[in-house]
């Protein structure tokens, strides 16, 4: 089944370039050997007739004066109403201009193996301007302006790689340099390379002629150069200049390598430093954002207003700052040791003298601070916990011998709290003024947690299974219950 598909196909395709077969020849325009039109004129004006000459369309061959023979199309014009439209051409041959135009007929549908086809002809000329000619010397234009700005720099190297500029702006007025070509070949990454570097020697791009390769691309370059900035620039291998013997002074390649160069804003001399600066610059600005990004994203705490009240009952007021976690991006808080997250905060003050000042607390001294949230109060209390075996084993593991730390208090009255880890929100925590130490409520199993909350609340007449250790509404009620009946 599959074999006689593929022999389909392979027929269809054959009938239909064989169709497509085109002869222009003693004003006759033959498809397939059979003639569909005729055709009348010569060089840039001809008529095309379906056979009987009922129906004829002009066509005008125009062309771009010093443009080269690419730069060509045809205005075709009823002699109906008068109303012209161009056509572009796919392929045009300066050998062959009438086949050319009827191939272009042929393109655009005006033509089959029935004949003209007055209808799409009309259509296409009565329809929107097509803009073929604006475009051509728009690109043109391009072309020239491209070409007038390169030949302002009138750029050209000499046999032992330099590269030389009239626009070169050195100390000595008459020092033209701008830069230096080597030529490398054979390549260790490619076939043939060129390295282009500037007056401080800096490597500002390589050319690779073919398969180039470069760490961290996935890709090869041909006839391709690659920045210092990471720009990828086509440029042309030409041979041509060299036909005996090889002289720098008449590779026609660096001459291409320094114009692409040139032409996307690489003047060499001593642009490089320049240019690194900015990038150093932007990279910095571009690193900062990320911390702001990130610290945003975070669940810290960064010079917000608030107080701590310190060991000794003291309250001191200031901008806070906290961090529960890392960031990716090197943080400018000033606490660097990572055993530090969750168990410090810094207070900024002013001093007598008008400084600016910072004090650390630890969480470990049972340390209490608030923060504004715009406009609600947020306390975190710094304590020791039981029932969090992970938590224990995280602190040996950081080498760090320091159990405690800050948890949000999420309900509190008269000592009595619920509190919460800032990184977990499901992580409970309940505090009774009788123990020093908080109880993790969501980190063992519930055989575990009742014998833990049993031996934690110490009161007889408290029943276990008749509260919701899991839920901020549950531990409240277990808190509420315990100050209201168990409470000494």
């Amino acid at each position: 089944m599959r074999k006689a598909i593929f022999a389909a196909v392979a027929v269809l395709i054959s009938l239909g370039a064989f169709a497509q077969k085109l002869k222009v020849e003693d004003g006759e325009i033959k498809l397939d050997d059979k003639t569909v039109a005729l055709i009348e004129g010569k060089k840039l004006l001809f008529k095309i007739s379906n056979l009987d000459k009922s129906y004829t369309v002009d066509v005008e061959l125009k062309y771009l004066a010093d443009s080269g023979f690419g730069k060509r199309w045809m205005v075709v014009k009823s002699v109906l109403t008068g109303k012209t439209n161009e056509v572009d051409y796919k392929k045009f041959s300066p050998q062959n201009q009438e086949k050319s135009a009827v191939q272009a007929f042929l393109d655009q549908n005006f033509l089959t193996v029935a004949g003209l086809d007055s209808a799409a002809i009309e259509t296409y000329i009565n329809g929107e301007s097509t803009g073929v000619s604006k475009k051509i010397m728009d690109e043109q234009g391009e072309i020239a302006k491209e070409k007038a700005y390169l030949d302002s720099f009138q750029v050209n190297i000499d046999d032992a790689g330099t590269i030389y500029s009239l626009i070169a702006k050195n100390a000595d007025p008459k020092d033209k340099r701008i830069g230096y070509v080597k030529m490398v070949s054979p390549s260790t990454n490619g076939e043939l390379a060129y390295e282009i570097k500037d007056l401080d020697n800096f490597l500002v791009a390589v050319w690779y002629a073919k398969n180039g390769s470069q760490p961290g691309y996935n890709q090869t370059f041909n006839e391709e150069v690659l920045t210092f900035d990471k720009k990828i620039l086509p440029a042309k291998f030409d041979k041509s200049g060299n036909s005996i013997g090889y002289k720098m002074s008449k590779d026609k390649t660096p001459i291409n390598i320094v114009k692409a160069l040139v032409t996307n804003g690489y003047i060499l001399q001593h642009q490089a430093a320049a240019k690194i600066e900015e990038m150093t610059a932007e990279r910095v600005v571009a690193y900062e954002n990320k911390v702001t990004d990130e610290k945003n994203a975070s669940k810290n705490i960064y010079e917000q207003n608030g107080y701590v009240i310190d060991e000794k009952g003291e309250k001191r007021e200031g901008p806070i700052t906290a961090e529960f976690e890392g960031i990716k991006a090197e943080s400018s808080s000033g606490i660097a040791d990572m055993t530090a997250y969750g168990k410090t905060v810094i207070l900024k003050y002013t001093n007598a003298k008008g400084r600016s000042k910072f004090e650390v607390f630890k969480s470990k001294n049972n340390i209490r601070f608030c923060i504004d949230n715009a406009g609600k109060e947020d306390c975190y209390l710094g304590l020791k916990t039981i029932g969090n075996t992970m938590a224990a084993a995280g602190s040996l593991n950081s080498l760090s011998l320091d159990f405690s730390s800050f948890y949000k208090v999420l309900y509190e009255n008269e000592g009595y709290m619920v509190l919460v880890d800032p990184l977990e929100p499901s992580d409970f925590v309940i505090k009774i003024p009788s123990q020093e130490k908080g109880l993790y409520t969501n980190k063992s199993s519930a055989d575990k947690l009742k014998k833990n909350a049993t031996s934690y609340l110490e009161c007889d007449s408290f029943v276990f299974e008749n509260y919701d250790f899991k839920t901020l509404e549950g531990l409240t009620k277990v808190v509420e219950d315990y100050k209201s009946s168990c409470a000494k």
